[in-house]
C-alpha cells in the first residue's frame, strides 16, 4: 500500500516460495496450541489471561527486549516462572524461528532504509547493554508476542509505543468469510490468508480483525520494536528526563530532536518509495 507520495507504508509479504511453508506453519500452530494447553495444565494461565485490552478469547505470551510502561531503562521482559518456561519452549522451536526470520526479511525487503536504521540503533543498544537478549539470531525485531489462540482476533487498536510491527497469521480459517484485517485510517478491509505476513506502522494505523466463524481457530505471531529503545539510544543511553537534568541537556536535546517537523520528515524519509526500492536496497545493503 502506497501513500500519496508513493511511499510503501504497508507491505503484504505473502508467503515464501517454499512448497513446505504451509506444513511449517502447521507445525508452528501445533506448537502454540500445545503451549496454551500446557499453560492451563500447569497453572501458567488462567481464564483471566484471555481477557485483555487487545481482544477476548485468546492467550498472549510476550517476551524479548522492550522499554516503556514504567520501565526505567531497556530490559528483557519479565515473565512469571511457568510462563517463562513456555515462552522459551516456543522460542526454541525451529519452525517458529523460520516464520520469525521470514517476518524480518519482509521488513528488509520493503523498507530497506528503515531496516538499516534499526540495525544501527539496535546494534548499539545490545552492545551497550550486553545483558539484553535477542529472541532470534535471524530477526532484527527485539520483541515478540505469541497469540496462542484458540481464536486470536484483536479489537481495533494502535500500538502507540511501538515503532513497527510484523504480523503472521496461522492455522485454518476461511479468509473469504472471516478474520479480515481492517486498517481504519486507510478505510481498507483486507482478506488476509493463513500463513501470510504483513508489515505495518502499527503506532499510526488503527488495525484489527473481523471475527472468525464458529469452530475456526487462529494463532498469530507479532514481532515489534518499542519506540523508546530508539529514543534511549539517540539521547545517549538515557531518558529524555535524565538528559534534561544535566548541564547543557536542554540544548543537546533540542539539537538531537532537530527543528519542529524535521524529526517527522526524517522518519517519513526512511519509508522507501516504490520506484526507489531497488536503489534503496543497493544503497542500504551493498558493502
Amino acid at each position: 500500500i502506497l501513500d500519496c507520495h508513493q511511499r510503501i507504508i504497508v507491505a503484504f509479504g505473502g508467503m515464501p516460495e517454499d512448497p513446505e511453508w504451509l506444513w511449517v506453519v502447521d507445525q508452528v500452530a501445533e506448537a502454540m496450541s500445545e503451549a496454551r494447553e500446557e499453560g492451563f495444565r500447569t497453572g501458567a494461565f488462567t481464564a483471566d489471561h484471555a481477557k485483555h485490552h487487545r481482544g477476548d478469547g485468546f492467550i498472549p505470551l510476550a517476551g524479548g527486549v522492550s522499554f516503556g510502561g514504567g520501565q526505567v531503562r531497556p530490559g528483557n521482559l519479565v515473565l512469571p516462572r511457568r510462563q517463562r518456561a513456555l515462552f522459551s519452549k516456543v522460542l526454541a522451536n525451529k519452525y517458529v524461528r523460520r516464520v520469525c526470520g521470514f517476518q524480518s526479511s519482509i521488513f528488509s525487503a520493503f523498507a530497506p532504509k528503515l531496516f538499516k536504521d534499526y540495525v544501527k540503533d539496535l546494534r548499539a543498544l545490545f552492545h551497550h547493554h550486553p545483558n539484553l537478549r535477542h529472541n532470534f539470531t535471524n530477526s532484527i525485531l527485539p520483541a515478540v508476542t505469541f497469540n496462542l489462540g484458540p481464536q486470536s482476533v484483536t479489537f481495533e487498536h494502535a500500538d502507540l509505543l511501538n515503532r513497527a510491527l510484523a504480523w503472521c497469521l496461522l492455522t485454518k480459517y476461511n479468509p473469504k468469510k472471516s478474520g479480515h484485517l481492517y486498517l481504519n485510517q486507510l478505510k481498507l478491509v483486507v482478506e488476509f490468508p493463513p500463513a501470510a505476513t504483513v508489515r505495518l506502522p502499527s503506532a499510526v494505523i488503527n488495525h484489527g480483525n473481523t471475527p472468525l466463524a464458529r469452530g475456526e481457530t487462529r494463532y498469530s505471531i507479532t514481532q515489534y520494536a518499542a519506540g523508546g529503545l530508539f529514543r534511549w539510544v539517540k539521547y545517549g543511553f538515557q531518558t529524555a528526563k535524565q538528559l534534561l537534568a544535566k548541564k547543557g541537556g536542554r540544548a543537546l536535546k533540542a539539537q538531537l530532536d532537530g527543528a519542529s517537523g524535521e524529526w517527522h520528515a526524517a522518519g517519513l524519509d526512511l519509508f522507501s518509495k516504490f520506484s526507489d526500492l531497488a536503489s534503496d536496497h543497493a544503497a542500504s545493503f551493498s558493502k
